[in-house]
């Protein structure tokens, strides 16, 4: 056991933290594949949350949705794709370089997040609005067409009962503030949240409960966090030295690169061609100031 707590409480090289972020990400995503429900018992879910919904006057997906015009939409959809994966990893390495003694914490919060995330999801297999025809996205698929049937990757369509998307957002708003009380651009990451509620929410692949569940597991995962660490040192994060910026930003780049990649279309060269410059410019503002500063980064001290 004290070997566990020892890497637990451990802080790693930003290189080493990201593959952790990664792998779990990836493991999240295998884990959900067998919990996948059946088409009828997830659209009968999803009617027993818009009762509860209207019951306590949450169910404001609709107006959400009818307010949206097609442009809208459309941006609404691109970032769905696009902006999740990049932000958090420009956070979790932004979080690594400038508060290494707090970090373990917040990778703890984040790994344990995922613990009753898998549990609702498992137990409670919800449809997600899109697949409501009242929403106006069209109706639900057929039951072949399932991840369960059909063997697609890392997908399970009835998992919306428990939004990590939304949890990853508060999690980098409320990590922001923890570390930079004072900063306004800390402050001003609230409004990621509601950025990321809307385009959730908008593009009809959540409900407004399952933002409050999402947001619940890392309450919870934070909790046992302090416990697991206890409280952390005290002492203000790392100033940000020459090339941070560059870092944190160039690993979003590279994640947003690499995940946006089709290689099994061999069409989409066009398409590929731009992540695949995405992907070096991200390389390239990584390696950049570790090559040309003579101050080295946070995580070498």
């Amino acid at each position: 056991m004290g070997v566990v707590s020892r890497a637990v409480r451990s802080c790693y090289s930003v290189e080493v933290e990201l593959a952790i972020v990664a792998l779990v990400l990836l493991a999240w995503h295998a884990a959900r594949i067998p919990l996948e429900g059946s088409v009828d018992v997830s659209l009968q879910h999803a009617q027993d949350v818009l009762r509860v919904e209207r019951a306590l006057s949450l169910d404001i997906e609709a107006a959400v949705v009818e307010h949206l015009s097609p442009a809208a939409t459309d941006v609404l959809s691109w970032l769905y794709t696009n902006i999740h994966l990049p932000v958090l990893f420009a956070f979790m390495a932004a979080a690594r370089l400038l508060a290494p003694l707090r970090y373990p914490l917040v990778r703890t919060t984040f790994v344990l997040s995922f613990v009753p995330a898998v549990l609702v999801i498992g137990l409670y297999p919800l449809a997600p609005p899109h697949w409501l025809p009242e929403f106006g996205f069209g109706g639900p698929p057929r039951e072949a067409e399932l991840t369960s049937t059909t063997g697609a990757l890392f997908h399970n369509t009835t998992a919306a009962a428990a939004s990590q998307h939304f949890g990853f957002a508060l999690l980098v708003a409320a990590t922001s503030i923890w570390l930079y009380p004072r900063s306004r651009l800390a402050r001003a990451t609230l409004l990621y949240p509601a950025l990321v509620f809307v385009v959730i929410v908008g593009t009809g692949n959540h409900y407004v409960l399952d933002c409050v569940v999402g947001a619940l597991t890392f309450v919870l995962a934070g909790a046992v966090a302090f416990l697991v660490h206890g409280r952390p040192e005290r002492g203000r994060p790392e100033t940000p030295v020459a090339g941070t910026s560059s870092v944190v930003v160039g690993y979003g780049l590279v994640v947003w690169g690499f995940v946006s990649l089709d290689v099994t279309q061999l069409g989409a060269w066009e398409r590929n061609l731009v992540f695949g410059l995405v992907l070096a410019a991200g390389i390239a503002f990584v390696l950049v100031p570790r090559l040309v500063s003579r101050e080295p980064l946070p995580e070498s001290r």
